[in-house]
């Protein structure tokens, strides 16, 4: 097998959870160490690894996500990559090495090997390490379902939406359901703020949904109004300035709800930006792929209603940024138990890659 390939079944073989990617980065790290990359450990399991030209030119970052998705099977939990980060990993590894052994012209290369995509956590970890300060331009790679992307195809720009998990609390007052003036029903606070948010419109212009997606009140008596419920709601947006708008609108959803009922709620809200890519970032993928996959394989852009927290880059470092969707007829589906891809894309995956690094760093 090529080197992608080899690396990409060891990392299959040691899936782990955001933060606890042990096995993985140590073998990230040593594979690095013998192609002769600085390599240093950052954000518990993160990795970077450079190389210096020694001359004046961009400041790229490559970056692989390498955490796995958690499942519950018959009672036990069992970790298993079906986002295809073991994937990225190992393209971006082999690719790097690749580049490592011809060298660059100008610029530095930075590989960037992040932790706890899946948990939104990672990227804001390494990027508050500090070691990231002098990046000026970043580069990603995801894999695709085939409905998306197929084998031998490949957008220079997948355009996720922001996202922001909203997971409520809702403390009412028991009571007998024959009393139920005496009580305050926390299920009725939770449908209440359920309906609220299906009456929440955003510009019909954006691609946007807010959908309640958990409602929970344990498991107390059936004729007993309930003390409390937990819920949570699912709200996306194609750009932050709608994202916005529409947390505003869902803030007073739940709150004026709560003012109904009687009860109290307390909110936390995540957010994981949309994307924002540089048009420079955007050319250099188009001519990578193109160079690779040819005029029949370069989609256009593509717009994605799923998240990623590589966007904090562009977002907290102000760096340019450009991410590839790469065909790979992954199927089911992404995150689904049992997805499979077709694993030529590791070797179409690795020559982008090359190829966007020649087109920053090299003559």
């Amino acid at each position: 097998m090529s080197y992608v390939q080899t690396i990409f079944e060891q990392l299959h073989r040691i899936p782990e959870p955001g933060f606890e990617e042990v096995k993985t980065s140590a073998l990230i790290v040593e594979e690095l160490e013998k192609a002769g990359f600085a390599v240093e450990r950052v954000a518990q399991t993160g990795i970077l690894a450079t190389l210096e030209s020694g001359k004046p030119g961009p400041v790229l970052g490559i970056r692989a996500d390498i955490d796995a998705l958690t499942y519950e099977f018959d009672g036990k939990i069992e970790h298993r990559h079906t986002c295809g980060h073991d994937a990225h990993s190992s393209m971006a590894l082999a690719a790097v090495k690749a580049i490592k052994e011809e060298g660059i012209d100008r610029g530095k290369l930075v590989a960037i090997f992040q932790p706890a995509e899946e948990i939104l956590g990672g990227a804001k970890a390494m990027i508050q390490s500090g070691k990231l300060a002098e990046l000026s331009d970043i580069v990603g790679i995801h894999i695709r379902p085939e409905q998306d992307c197929k084998l031998g195809e490949a957008t220079p720009a997948l355009r996720h939406s922001a996202a922001a998990p909203v997971r409520i609390h809702i403390k009412g007052l028991t009571s007998h359901g024959s009393r139920p003036h005496l009580g305050i029903n926390a299920v009725e606070t939770a449908v209440l703020i359920a309906h609220a948010v299906s009456l929440i419109h955003g510009n019909p212009n954006v691609a946007h949904s807010l959908k309640v997606t958990k409602i929970n009140t344990g498991d107390g008596a059936g004729n007993a109004i309930p003390e409390s419920a937990s819920m949570y709601i699912d709200v996306r947006a194609q750009t932050n300035e709608e994202m916005e708008k529409l947390l505003e609108k869902l803030k007073a959803a739940i709150e004026h709800s709560a003012q109904v009922t009687g009860a109290e709620v307390e909110y936390e809200i995540g957010f994981c930006p949309a994307a924002q890519y540089a048009p420079e970032a955007i050319e250099i993928n188009r001519k990578a792929i193109r160079d690779v996959l040819g005029e029949e394989g370069l989609l256009p852009e593509v717009l994605n209603p799923g998240s990623e927290d590589f966007h904090f880059f562009a977002r907290e470092l102000g760096v340019r940024a450009g991410y590839i969707g790469l065909g790979a007829n992954a199927t089911p589906g992404l995150h689904h138990p049992e997805m499979t891809f077709d694993r030529k894309a590791l070797e179409y995956g690795q020559k982008i890659l090359e190829q966007v690094i020649r087109y920053y760093l090299k003559d």
